[in-house]
């Protein structure tokens, strides 16, 4: 189940930098960011929201780990 876990926090890290480093070019011009901003513009609004899905999935996968025998 840990595995599982992991796997999601993986996911879920890819997406804050993303969100994070889409957020910070946006206004530069940068195709990709004005695309990604584009699709999500809440979570490039606000990128702290994926961090905290982020943090909360950390403390899950170690709770999860913690378990294993």
């Amino acid at each position: 189940m840990s595995t599982l876990a992991l796997g999601f926090l993986v996911v879920l890290t890819v997406a804050t930098l993303t969100f994070y480093v889409a957020a910070g070019i946006y206004g530069q011009g940068s195709a990709w960011a004005r695309d990604v901003c584009s699709l999500a513009s809440d979570l490039c609004d606000h990128p702290a929201w994926a961090a905290v899905a982020t943090a909360v999935m950390a403390v899950v996968y170690l709770v999860l780990r913690s378990f294993r025998f």
